[in-house]
């Protein structure tokens, strides 16, 4: 799923330290491609070392420069530091989900047929109903604003709001499709990858916190869907 896509964007956008052609490997990425990014038990057996093997080097290369991935995801250049965050999230992902005593790797073949079954609908579906309540919310939101003094700022509420919200019903329709082992899975991939996910959209917004909890109070929602979306809604934090 999304962690396997990341595994894709590394091969295509691939690492501006030095140069990373002996990388890249168009039958893995092909393989990937031919199981919709969720391999099953036995397709993980042998994606797994391939795959490891492309992040070792995508590694190698980022550190080549002289600085490792730990010291890169401290930079003050805040791109570099996303990018060595995102690999090294990557990195431990990857060897959690190919670890087959790992919790994570249970969790994830237990729930890999139905994530094949219902992901690609979960997340159209998702995107079309997230659309009206967000256009409702920002009609009463800035009803007493000028839009043109507000343009910016409705554009990056609306970036924020909307990606947050997504990722939130698309982990909560997999989570009732296919229960609470999928949804416990998929919230941990989007957690750990967030650098890479474009789960920080909101991090330029001063009042993202505002902002959110406006929207879910907005919603009206039962105590317990509200939680479930304030946990998502919590990975879009702005960076301080």
């Amino acid at each position: 799923m999304m962690l396997f896509i990341f595994v894709l964007s590394c091969m295509i956008a691939g690492s501006l330290a030095c140069s990373d052609a002996r990388c890249k490997d168009p039958v893995l990425a092909n393989e990937l491609l031919q199981v919709s990014f969720l391999p099953n038990k036995e397709e993980l057996r042998t994606l797994c070392p391939k795959v490891m093997t492309f992040l070792e080097c995508e590694r190698d290369f980022m550190e080549c420069p002289g600085q490792s991935l730990d010291e890169l995801a401290t930079s003050t250049d805040k791109l570099e530091a996303a990018k060595a965050k995102g690999m090294l999230a990557g990195i431990g992902l990857v060897r959690d989900m190919c670890d087959e005593d790992s919790s994570f790797h249970t969790d994830y073949v237990a729930s890999v047929s139905c994530y094949r079954e219902h992901l690609i609908g979960a997340a159209g579906k998702c995107r079309d109903d997230i659309a009206k309540p967000i256009e409702e919310f920002f009609y009463q939101y800035h009803a007493d604003d000028d839009e043109d003094d507000v343009y910016e700022v409705i554009f990056k509420e609306l970036r924020c709001l909307r990606d947050a919200y997504e990722v939130a019903c698309v982990i909560g329709s997999l989570g009732e499709a296919c229960g609470d082992v999928a949804q416990r899975t998929a919230r941990n991939v989007a957690e750990r990858l967030k650098d890479v996910l474009g789960i920080n959209s909101c991090k330029t917004l001063q009042n993202a916190a505002d902002l959110k909890s406006r929207f879910l109070d907005f919603l009206e929602l039962d105590e317990q869907r509200r939680s479930d979306i304030e946990g998502i809604f919590d990975l879009f934090k702005r960076r301080r």
